[in-house]
């Protein structure tokens, strides 16, 4: 088995809430998926409204020619294009008519190049909704299983035609569920089936879930992992960490593996840059060592330093929750040092340590406008540096007060609320909440008068 082939299937997504990519943001998304060795990419924003709310409508005959040209690009590059779309909220299953508006959408993209789709019933009611579909079909997922086989009967008799992917309406869980059960069984054995692990995010994908998962489906999942989307309810995250915590013998029982990408592209690479280091070699795929491979790749010479020291700040995820380890040790040895050592030293070395926060935004934010992985992280490096003021502004209230110059103390305690106020105005998830705490930890100390 070569590394390439250990995932038969490695993918990326298109597939978040949110503004879809640009033209170019996608030509040269799949540039950079091809020298990746990613071989798939979907098209699936959920925001495009002829995809899901206007499914039945065809495209316009200028987005039908931007088909044609991401297709031809992706092609030159050995990726095969796939176009997804989503009619569960208003398809009558039991309806001829809809069925053949499905069959003419597809079609039409089929004439610009399209040779893999994707079928996706994600995001719906978990039941049936139409007074026709309750008479035909017994559950949902048999109705599900009828519409796929209607799609790929018609859809595999076209000229070189390739996969057909289906997205269940529940697609997360133990894989032992009727609707999943149902669903993997009765679905053409051609055909493949997206899973996200036990949960929406799940923490892990591990082995010992995919054989479940055959077991009762007769089928390997394809696994749609949520990461690195941050839409919804994870928007003010930015998800420029690691993969973490997937099974090197994973591909073992997988039929392959679609990462769900950011709206922001160029930040989407870090983490799709490690993904794609585990699909090629996941035995001796390490995290840490993969990110700084990617950091160095997408941020360039100039901004790779300042770039990786700003991200040990912001990797709040499902993945992984340990936030800032190095801001926190560096907050313990200051308590234990101010508390029982050298004060003055203590101050000073922290002192030190959030003007380097401070500088590296800065250095960041220089001719932001000419980098675009600074561009689109520029709200939370604004905050990285609004963090590093508040910890100057701390250090010197602590200090003043410590050498009893109440007058500079009570100076500093008002800028230091002005910034507080400033900084916790801001959404974005920058250093967790070990700045935070530490703050409230200054508080507590000014309250008691020390």
């Amino acid at each position: 088995m070569t590394e390439q082939t250990r995932f038969a299937i490695r993918g990326v997504i298109e597939g978040f809430y949110g503004k879809p990519w640009s033209h170019q943001e996608r030509l040269d998304m799949i540039d950079f998926l091809g020298r990746n060795s990613y071989n798939y990419y979907f098209y699936s924003p959920k925001d495009d409204p002829y995809l899901r709310d206007r499914w039945m409508q065809p495209h316009p005959e200028r987005d039908l020619e931007q088909f044609g040209v991401w297709v031809a690009a992706a092609r030159k590059r050995g990726i095969s294009f796939v176009y997804a779309l989503s009619p569960g909220f208003g398809m009558n299953y039991a309806s001829s008519q809809h069925l053949r508006l499905l069959l003419d959408k597809y079609q039409s993209l089929y004439k610009q190049g399209v040779r893999d789709f994707a079928l996706l019933f994600d995001d719906i009611p978990l039941q049936l909704m139409h007074t026709e579909d309750n008479e035909q079909f017994s559950q949902l997922a048999e109705a599900h299983v009828h519409t796929t086989i209607q799609v790929w009967e018609e859809m595999s008799a076209w000229p070189d035609v390739g996969k057909l992917f289906v997205c269940p309406t529940q697609y997360r869980g133990m894989g032992d569920e009727p609707y999943i059960t149902y669903l993997g069984r009765h679905l053409p054995k051609a055909v493949e089936l997206f899973w996200t692990g036990r949960f929406v995010c799940s923490p892990s994908l591990t082995s010992q879930d995919a054989m479940r998962f055959l077991t009762y489906t007769q089928r390997r999942p394809l696994y749609w992992d949520n990461y690195p989307v941050n839409d919804l309810a994870m928007a003010n995250e930015l998800h420029i960490g690691p993969l973490r915590n997937r099974d090197h013998d994973l591909c073992n029982y997988a039929a392959g593996y679609v990462a769900n990408a950011m709206s922001r592209p160029e930040s989407s690479k870090i983490p799709l840059m490690t993904a794609a280091a585990y699909l090629r070699n996941p035995e001796a795929y390490d995290p840490r060592t993969a990110w700084g491979v990617a950091i160095a790749e997408v941020a360039g010479e100039e901004k790779q330093a300042a770039f990786r020291r700003f991200a040990e700040h912001v990797q709040s995820s499902f993945l992984h929750d340990a936030e800032s380890p190095g801001l926190l040790e560096a907050l313990l040895q200051f308590r234990f040092q101010f508390l029982r050592g050298d004060a003055r030293k203590a101050l000073q070395d922290l002192h030190t340590v959030f003007v380097e926060m401070e500088t590296t935004a800065r250095d960041l934010l220089i001719d932001v406008d000419e980098h675009k992985l600074i561009r689109e992280s520029r709200e939370w490096i604004e905050k990285f540096e609004g963090w590093g003021l508040v910890g100057q502004a701390a250090v010197a209230l602590m200090e003043a007060g410590t050498n009893g110059k109440m007058a500079q103390a009570a100076f500093h305690l008002l800028k230091l609320k002005r910034l507080v106020k400033r900084v916790e105005s801001m959404p974005q998830m920058v250093c967790g909440h070990v700045m935070s705490t530490f703050v409230e930890a200054v508080w507590q100390e000014v309250k008691k008068g020390r």
